[in-house]
């Protein structure tokens, strides 16, 4: 099936809209970028750390891997040690699926959410559900990182191509390597899942050219649920080569030993990481102290400074530069686009 296909045409028609995002996506559009500086007063933030301490505990959500929450928790600990913290994780589907059983329910549970789930951060900020950063932290931080005043930019990391070093004498370094005859049968793809897969795939077939995923198909790719599991199959052997990972999946395997790398390809696409402290929150104190840390120096650098992605805040030790990563344009995919595009890539792959 063709990207110009009845199924695909919305798709067609937003190419330009779809190109211009992905220029100027991080710039957030002037009218939408705001300042958090005017939030910060002193005497009231005092008010919100002595509360927090009373409140005593602070949960987030989130799916990223295992270490880096590992550190986020420990730093944090370190920071407030009068308020314990606890992170859940879980894929972002089914943790946007428990938050809004929580909140209908007015249950216990998350107080943050850390995730690439944007559409669903944008939403919860136009509904007023999520509260605006007010720390010490959201002085200094760039406006064209935050939306809708609550919606924060925590971070961007790039997209890679794995190899298991064992199988591979000559590693791939662009996505059109991954077509090469000698990766026929021996190349593992990621299947659709959250919705920042499905615009990856999009923006492949918009650089890579519209058959592309044809062609990839053609090389008989076994297919992976998610990246965490994708990474895992290229370090056990199982396939040569992925067309999807990240580097914060990776770097643990390869610190073990296991003989799987990456390559930052370019052009090179970057997942977003949006954070706010959610308004049902039963300790909304707490999670405003986290978020505030979060974006502390101190924060990013134990969140980026392993060079395993970008921060947004200039100057911190190890981390990536976000110029070099093209963002997803996630606000293009509504729930009819991505619709109409899982019907398209089930066509080519099913």
């Amino acid at each position: 099936m063709s990207s110009t296909s009845p199924s695909t045409a919305p798709l067609t028609r937003m190419g330009a809209t779809l190109i211009f995002a992905l220029a100027c996506v991080f710039q957030f559009g002037l009218a939408r970028a705001q300042s958090l500086a005017a939030n910060y007063q002193a005497a009231e933030w005092a008010k919100v750390v002595a509360a927090a301490k009373k409140e005593g505990r602070v949960v987030f959500y989130s799916a990223q891997v295992v270490p880096l929450l590992q550190r986020i928790v420990a730093g944090f600990k370190k920071a407030h040690p009068d308020i314990e913290i606890e992170a859940v994780r879980g894929p972002s589907g089914e943790l946007v699926t428990k938050m809004t059983a929580e909140r209908a329910n007015s249950l216990d549970g998350a107080d943050a959410f850390l995730s690439t789930e944007l559409l669903w951060f944008l939403e919860r900020a136009k509904e007023g559900q999520l509260r605006k950063p007010a720390g010490p932290s959201a002085v200094n931080w760039p406006s064209a990182y935050v939306r809708e005043g609550s919606m924060v930019i925590g971070g961007i990391e790039p997209i890679t191509i794995l190899y298991n070093k064992t199988q591979v004498a000559n590693p791939p370094k662009t996505y059109l390597d991954l077509l090469k005859p000698e990766f026929r049968g021996r190349i593992g793809v990621v299947e659709l899942g959250s919705t920042g897969v499905i615009a990856w795939y999009d923006w492949l077939e918009k650089t890579q050219g519209t058959d592309y995923l044809q062609k990839l198909k053609a090389q008989n790719p076994k297919m992976y649920t998610v990246s965490s599991t994708l990474v895992q199959g290229v370090a056990a052997g199982e396939v040569a080569v992925g067309n999807m990972g990240n580097v914060t999946g990776t770097k643990p395997l390869i610190e073990k030993g296991a003989p799987v790398d990456f390559v930052v390809p370019n052009p090179a696409m970057g997942i977003v990481y949006a954070m706010a402290a959610l308004n049902w929150s039963k300790r909304p104190n707490a999670a405003m102290v986290l978020i505030d840390w979060l974006m502390s120096v101190e924060g990013q650098t134990i969140w980026h400074g392993r060079s395993e992605a970008a921060s947004p805040l200039p100057g911190i030790p190890g981390s990536l530069q976000a110029s070099t990563m093209t963002p997803w344009p996630l606000d293009s995919f509504n729930a009819d686009v991505v619709r109409k595009y899982r019907e398209h890539w089930t066509g080519i792959f099913k």
